[in-house]
């Protein structure tokens, strides 16, 4: 559960209820690219990123519904937003465990009761494994955001520095 400044920049961009919860948090669950899969809908994913460097942000154009997060085509990284997964709560606690809530700070009103004010070394040291089994095990590849080239599927509509201002 991320309650970053971005993260939430990017769901007023999206304009879309259901992103946010209460505290302005995104829950997200950590996959690897191979892991992703449409079912539906292919055609409709876009990309749009905050900066010219920021997060590849993957989305739904046809109703601006989040989809992912990735950094890169070579990382097997993915966060996939909640929102965009049809299973239930506890078909995903019981596959990736409890979430951490971080980066509150940036919650508007100040850091909520159980939110960690920012991503503590032990939320960081957990994702290294699931990197680490991602480039033993081929997981960046395939991919349905990048192709064989590591451009991305897409191309991207990056925001521009107004437009990322008065998102805040």
């Amino acid at each position: 559960m991320c309650h970053c400044a971005d993260c939430q920049a990017w769901a007023r961009w999206l304009g879309t209820d259901g992103i946010l919860d209460g505290n302005g948090g995104t829950e997200v669950v950590q996959a690897w690219p191979a892991q992703v899969r449409f079912t539906r809908g292919a055609e409709h994913v876009a990309l749009a990123r905050l900066s010219a460097k920021g997060l590849h942000r993957w989305y739904a154009a046809c109703c601006r519904s989040p989809v992912a997060n990735t950094m890169g085509a070579g990382l097997p990284f993915t966060g996939v937003i909640r929102a965009a997964l049809a299973c239930e709560d506890a078909e995903l606690d019981e596959r990736y465990g409890a979430a951490h809530r971080v980066q509150g700070r940036y919650a508007p009103g100040g850091c909520p009761p159980g939110v960690m004010p920012s991503a503590s070394f032990g939320v960081i040291a957990g994702a290294v494994p699931i990197l680490a089994r991602g480039w033993l095990a081929g997981g960046a590849r395939p991919s349905p955001f990048f192709d064989d080239a590591g451009e991305p599927m897409r191309p991207p509509r990056v925001l521009t520095d107004a437009e990322r201002s008065a998102l805040g």
